[in-house]
């Protein structure tokens, strides 16, 4: 087995104290742009700091998102649906991040991708909505689980699909829709 040259140690040592000095100096001078995924969605924009959202070597808190967003303002800014599917995730102490994400953009929906979503983000660009609360309702009483609504958006998604978008197909987009595209190959 052969062994370095004694010079080597100092020389890998020495890149060692070079690459942490300038992390920890690009870390306290510009966190964000060094550390951060991606930018934050409109609905964070405001946010000013990581700290505001992240404990330090941890991520994200809920205590965090609690502060802004707490039972009170889901008491009086959200549908009763909305705010009892939310006062239920806070009573059981359940993980906003179970839910929820950030830093894929500005425009990036904060539930897509992170709630098990079986249309992905096909269907928002598809139908023009933003959330899941437009083509479906929140019941408390069931245990947050979503109903099919009755409305224009939903009709419209029915008819368009010729049969093929019915009340439980829905999930099978990318079956017909190769790659995300919202028309038929060979249409």
């Amino acid at each position: 087995m052969k062994c370095l040259p004694s010079n080597v140690f100092p020389l890998v040592l020495g890149a060692t104290v070079i690459v942490v000095g300038w992390l920890g100096w690009a870390s306290t001078r510009d966190p964000e742009s060094l550390w951060a995924p991606g930018d934050l969605s409109r609905y964070h924009a405001d946010v000013k700091s990581c700290t505001q959202c992240h404990e330090p070597f941890r991520g994200a808190a809920t205590a965090k998102c609690s502060s802004c967003h707490s039972a009170k303002k889901f008491s009086t800014k959200s549908s009763i649906a909305v705010r009892d599917f939310h006062l239920e995730v806070v009573r059981k102490a359940q993980p906003c991040l179970a839910c929820h994400t950030e830093h894929r953009g500005a425009l990036a929906q904060i539930t897509t991708g992170a709630m098990i979503n079986p249309h992905g983000e096909f269907v928002f660009r598809a139908t023009g909505t933003r959330t899941c609360t437009a083509c479906h309702a929140i019941g408390a009483a069931k245990g947050g689980r979503l109903s099919l609504l009755d409305n224009a958006t939903v009709r419209d998604l029915i008819e368009e699909g010729e049969g093929a978008h019915r009340p439980g197909k829905f999930a099978d987009c990318l079956r017909c829709h190769v790659g995300g595209q919202l028309e038929i190959e060979g249409d």
